[in-house]
């Protein structure tokens, strides 16, 4: 309680990693992770006399909130649909948004897929497209939407450094890819072959389980909140952020 007394702005990322199997003991963990460290949180924060309380609460959210479409680009208010990923960000986010009635001011960052080193989606495609055995998953035309892990600590950064901002916001890079399109500029950047076929959903499913989700969900999504306010994007294209990366 005392390391947030007299703090101005709390960064709040905590949660169960996604990218493990989903039994259903380990469903369970990811849901709660996520509920109890923001109420634990919550509590403490109001625990503390109200001029000693953090002022502002940036949370880390997801845009697997949204449905998988193909077709549709999602903003900030679009609504969220059905399935485990959803229920589990919908959860959260009502956690979070009880931090409003502390007086703070909250805002929440619906991460797309983050591209960095050390982690991610990165470090579990490149063992694969190395050894030449890149390939588009399922159909290959689900969006992806992705961001330089740099891009991303600047929208945090961002967000808490103006108090104007408050609410919904997307944590998403300039424009979204497909998964053929990504497969192809991993490839062509390590100097690796494209040619093999697309692994069919039913074949990820089988390996992975309900955790296929993830890598078959199309969520495009909108960036014109930042280009409006500014913000100016370090790694706007993919071809870019993979050379800064890999």
């Amino acid at each position: 309680m005392n390391a947030l007394k007299d703090v101005d702005t709390i960064i709040h990322l905590a949660g169960a990693t996604i990218a493990k199997r989903w039994t259903k003991r380990y469903k369970k963990e990811i849901l709660e992770s996520r509920i109890q460290s923001t109420r634990v949180l919550r509590e403490a924060i109001s625990s503390l006399p109200v001029d000693q309380r953090p002022k502002s609460l940036i949370c880390a959210s997801a845009v697997g909130l949204y449905p998988n479409d193909q077709n549709k680009v999602y903003s900030e208010d679009d609504p969220g649909g059905d399935g485990f990923l959803a229920t589990v960000i919908n959860q959260w986010e009502q956690e979070i948004f009880k931090s409003e009635n502390l007086g703070m001011r909250v805002c929440c960052l619906r991460i797309g897929i983050v591209l960095g080193k050390g982690g991610g989606v990165l470090d579990t495609l490149l063992p694969f497209f190395k050894l030449g055995l890149g390939s588009p998953l399922g159909n290959g035309k689900q969006w992806m939407p992705w961001i330089h892990i740099s891009d991303l600590a600047r929208q945090f950064l961002c967000l808490a450094e103006n108090s104007k901002y408050q609410g919904i916001f997307l944590g998403v890079g300039s424009e979204s890819v497909t998964n053929r399109e990504f497969s192809q500029v991993l490839a062509s950047k390590i100097n690796r072959p494209y040619f093999l076929p697309s692994i069919p959903a039913f074949v990820l499913y089988s390996v992975l389980g309900p955790m296929a989700e993830l890598a078959l969900m199309s969520t495009r999504c909108s960036s014109l909140f930042w280009k409006n306010e500014g913000f100016e994007y370090q790694y706007q294209a993919l071809n870019h952020a993979l050379d800064d990366l890999i």
